[in-house]
């Protein structure tokens, strides 16, 4: 292929890029236009976020008695009633405020919360959760205050099985044919409660008495004051699980809703439950402390800046410098997509690891055409020096290239954010100036072979 259409194409695909990058790429959706491109996941310190403050629960349950001191499910006779606190004195101890804080953070990590903050006072029990803005926030929000407590429970209300007893809750889904695709959840019980289901399924059946007639005994699963199911069993169950389809259905949109409160009721049971229950006080949103007229100043400078950088390659190194300029906004492009596909949080950090990408790609820019200067004679040559100031500039950024992954690791969001943004940065970097930029200068210059 001719050369100069060769660097025709490429500075064409780099508009395109920067068109989809810094514009969008929308198609029609209905009535509207859809962006095809992910939205910039920003962190709570851009994009605000929302504040949950629960209290511990300070409400009471009537407890019923009948006329000898016992025990019943409703108001009896001759009977009698108190008022029992659902938190009893016992249950209100630092150690379970502690406990309540683990089990909320586990369960905000197992639901792939990005950035969260947990602030707990440990005299009342008393706890701020600040989550980011988004669609699964609200169930978010359940996971702070809901307690989880799982059980079956026979017709008069006997707990059978509980918390205690299941070894993790599992989410699956299966082709049905012309029904559809099935969610369903798997309870799966501990060994030593394997015993104790095989009898339930065994008890808990439907029988024909001596009339011919059905009798059914049932039990009810539940979680909290929800009754998932109420059932009795057509087999035995001997490996310990039990099954629970949340529904069947052809719609794709009803598919994600079913799998969607399958994976919620999972994430819920798979961790304790609260030992202490909570009512949520506040629920709001709360602005980030930048507005977008804050950053309006930062940005006019920061253009000014670049303009001028563009400038000085263009007056400096004529053509190629001009190309290096068309190359660096390619590669600015590439970094955002790339970004925007990763689903990468960005926070005022991971905004400072991308400033410092695109300085080392300035950087990088000057040096290699500060090298080929001059050198323009002879093909071999000219190769070989772009190739070796690459290689230069790659071996002085690998040390922070290796900070970049370590602090990928981090689990405090922002030191998180600059390090991906700097892995990624210096990576994009490496492969689109030794693949891109090489063919942008090599099929430009007019050289003597």
């Amino acid at each position: 292929m001719n050369r100069g259409l060769k660097t025709i194409l490429i500075i064409l695909l780099i508009v395109l890029l920067s068109i989809i990058s810094f514009v969008g790429l929308f198609v029609q959706d209905t009535k509207f236009m859809k962006n095809l491109l992910p939205d910039y996941q920003l962190g709570m310190d851009l994009d605000g976020y929302r504040a949950v403050t629960v209290n511990v629960s300070d409400e009471t349950e009537t407890v019923y008695y009948d006329k000898d001191g016992n025990r019943v499910d409703e108001e009896a006779e001759d009977g009698t009633t108190e008022e029992i606190p659902v938190n009893t004195a016992d249950k209100l101890t630092k150690e379970n405020f502690e406990k309540v804080k683990k089990i909320v953070q586990a369960r905000l990590d197992d639901y792939n919360v990005a950035e969260y903050l947990i602030r707990l006072d440990e005299d009342t029990g008393t706890m701020t959760v600040e989550l980011p803005e988004n669609d699964s926030t609200d169930t978010a929000t359940q996971y702070i205050y809901t307690k989880g407590e799982f059980t079956i429970e026979d017709e008069n209300g006997n707990v059978l099985l509980d918390n205690s007893n299941l070894d993790m809750v599992q989410v699956g889904y299966s082709n049905t044919g012309t029904a559809g695709t099935a969610v369903y959840l798997s309870f799966v019980f501990n060994k030593d409660s394997e015993e104790k289901l095989k009898e339930i399924t065994n008890t808990y059946v439907t029988t024909t008495n001596e009339d011919g007639e059905e009798e059914e005994k049932t039990v009810s699963i539940n979680i909290d004051d929800s009754t998932l199911l109420e059932t009795s069993f057509d087999e035995e169950i001997v490996n310990g699980i039990l099954p629970l389809t949340l529904g069947t259905t052809t719609d794709s949109d009803t598919l994600s809703t079913y799998i969607e409160q399958a994976s919620n009721i999972a994430v819920l049971l798979n961790n304790e439950e609260l030992p202490i229950e909570y009512t949520v006080d506040q629920n709001r949103f709360i602005k980030s402390d930048i507005e977008l007229n804050d950053l309006f100043i930062p940005a006019i400078v920061l253009g000014a800046i670049l303009l001028i950088g563009f400038i000085v390659l263009i007056v400096k190194y004529k053509k190629l410098g001009l190309l290096g300029v068309i190359s660096y906004i390619g590669y600015i492009a590439v970094l955002l997509i790339i970004v925007r596909y990763t689903n990468l949080v960005i926070t005022i950090e991971g905004i400072f690891g991308l400033l410092i990408s695109a300085l080392l790609n300035y950087i990088l820019l000057v040096y290699v055409l500060h090298s080929l200067k001059n050198k323009e004679k002879d093909l071999i040559e000219y190769k070989n020096t772009y190739n070796k100031s690459m290689l230069s500039m790659v071996l002085v950024l690998i040390p922070t290239m290796i900070i970049g992954i370590i602090l990928c690791f981090s689990t405090w969001l922002p030191i998180f954010s600059f390090g991906t943004v700097i892995f990624w940065g210096i990576l994009t970097m490496a492969v689109y100036n030794a693949v891109v930029t090489r063919i942008l200068f090599l099929n430009t210059i007019k050289i003597k072979e």
